[in-house]
């Protein structure tokens, strides 16, 4: 486990209705920025949130360590352990990142599979520096993604931490202090100090989505059976136009 976040309002702790959630780091961000805006209207609502690998918190939720278990993984719906209900609260964007002095700010479809089959090894082959691209795939949920539908990784030149670290943060640290450096983010988790690459001239938004940018996720909200009670509720919240403009905030795309 990387950590516990715990969000809760200021009423006394024994009026307070604590829910666990268990996440992804790609998940974990945008839940947790759902639970303090529940809570800051919901003065007895209480979210612990506990980040784990890959998809391990949709087990812990359907075996009932934890009330809530999120995950972006696209197709999660047809791979559940047995009892467990998914739903797909939003999609979250994938964007590429690079380093700010890097001079490119576009790639074409065609590029980024150059890029990620290992054909497109030098940024002058997509008008940029005379420097070898250095992948930072940290993050397996996104990699899958891009793979499916990009191309299977070929012999690319990888930078990798050395340690086990957090993802979604290191992603950004390792892009940020290399110029050379190419990552896969999710789209709002980004730091100021990356900057995000147009895909054929586009970004993903609402207008764009599927038809112009086609790198997305589902973001599932997992229970053990169907939620109910404050876990309901919550859910709830998040598709509500409160909790909506929670989403949007961060870049992510309401489910359609």
């Amino acid at each position: 486990m990387a950590g516990v976040l715990a969000v809760f309002s200021t009423s006394a702790l024994a009026d307070v209705k604590t829910i666990t959630i268990a996440g992804d780091p790609c998940s974990v961000p945008l839940i947790t920025k759902l639970a303090e805006a529940y809570a800051s209207k919901n003065k007895e609502f209480k979210a612990e949130v506990s980040s784990f690998s890959c998809t391990l918190g949709v087990y812990k939720a359907a075996n009932g360590e934890a009330d809530m278990g999120v995950s972006t993984q696209n197709g999660l719906g047809s791979n559940l352990p047995k009892g467990a209900v998914n739903k797909v609260v939003t999609k979250s964007p994938i964007v590429l990142i690079v380093n700010k002095a890097n001079l490119v700010d576009n790639l074409s479809y065609e590029q980024v599979q150059g890029i990620f089959s290992g054909r497109i090894k030098n940024w002058k082959e997509v008008n940029g520096p005379d420097a070898e691209i250095k992948n930072v795939m940290l993050a397996p949920c996104v990699k899958h993604t891009i793979s499916k539908q990009v191309v299977m990784y070929g012999e690319i030149n990888q930078l990798t931490p050395g340690k086990k670290v957090n993802p979604v943060e290191y992603t950004n640290i390792m892009v940020a202090e290399n110029e050379d450096a190419i990552g896969q983010q999710i789209y709002g988790y980004e730091s100021k100090d990356v900057k995000v690459l147009r895909i054929d001239g586009v970004l993903p938004d609402e207008n764009t989505m599927k038809s112009e940018y086609t790198f997305y996720q589902d973001f599932n909200v997992v229970t053990k059976g169907e939620p109910k009670g404050v876990v309901k509720e919550f859910i709830n919240f998040a598709y509500s136009p409160e909790g909506m403009a929670v989403i949007k905030s961060m870049k992510h795309v309401p489910a359609k």
